[in-house]
This record gives C-alpha cells, structure tokens and sequence, in this order.
C-alpha cells in the first residue's frame, strides 16, 4: 500500500485489486473431474490437437507445451495456455481457452461470466447442449451467465437447440 502523510497523519490507501475472490473455483475443479472429464466426447488430445481446438474458437491463442508444469495455465493478457501433457484432454483445453475468452481484470476467474463461456464451449464441441449443461451446472450451484453462454453460441454459429450426447 501507498503512504501519503499529510501533516503528522499518515493515511495508508487501498491498492487496486486486479483480482477478485475466486468463490467457485474448488467446486467447479471438483464438477469437472466427477461429471464434465466423465463424458464420452472427452477425449485424449495431442498437443497439435489441442492448437488446432484453441485456434477453432481464439485464433490469437498461442498453445505451448506445459511438460515441467504441475498445473494447466492460462492468461487472458497474453492470450496464451499452456498444457502439461497430463492436462491435454477436450475438457481440460476448453477450461483453458474459456480464460483467454473472459478478461481475468473484470470479472473473477471462475465467476458466472467464465462458467457461462465454457458451458457454450462445451456445448459447441458436443459434450452435452446448452440446456443439459445449464441443468447440470446448476445442480450443482455453479453460478454462469446466460449472456455469456449466448455469446459463445452467437460467435461460433452454434444453436443452444442442437442435439448433442448429454453429460
């Protein structure tokens, strides 16, 4: 924090936080291993694979090889992700290209407007629809947006009524 002393007092002023609280984010990790990494439709990628699915729906994105990382990793300001060979699964990538897609400084990591992002990728690459997702997101009390989950649909040409495999 910043010191301004004005005469003998000393006022400390609140930093910008360029983060916000992170409510979600163990019970959304939790609901994508128990139900989301469960699906069919979810399957082993190669690291060209993963570029490729990146690139369908970000085409600033920038994929590189994670081996040596503990963790999958993304960043909204460099629009980068980066995959350890683990991490290299539809699920997975999608998780991540959803944080190239929301701006990390305006709205939490894991918050409503992330998870209504990656419930309109995960339906446009067929791991359930739109209405299955929201039903199963909700269930369990994951907060997301519709509007985000629209602008997904609405950008990549995909409607919330097509059919697909459900969760």
């Amino acid at each position: 924090m910043d010191n301004i002393v004005s005469n003998t007092t000393v006022k400390l002023q609140k930093p910008f936080l360029s983060f916000m609280r992170d409510f979600q984010r163990t019970k959304l990790y939790r609901f994508e291993v128990e139900v989301l990494e469960q699906h069919p439709l979810n399957k082993a990628l190669t690291l060209q694979e993963c570029a490729e699915l990146a690139l369908k729906y970000n085409p600033e994105i920038l994929v590189k090889d994670g081996r040596g990382r503990r963790h999958a990793g993304a960043s909204f300001d460099e629009q980068l992700i980066t995959l350890p060979i683990w991490s290299r699964q539809t699920v997975i990538v999608l998780h991540e290209i959803a944080h190239t897609m929301v701006n990390d400084h305006k709205y939490p990591h894991h918050g409503a407007e992330f998870v209504g992002t990656l419930i309109g990728l995960l339906s446009n690459e067929s791991i359930g629809d739109v209405s299955t997702n929201m039903f199963k997101f909700r269930k369990a009390k994951l907060k997301y947006s519709e509007p985000w989950i629209k602008w997904v649909m609405k950008q990549h040409h995909v409607t919330s009524t097509q059919t697909c495999k459900p969760l």
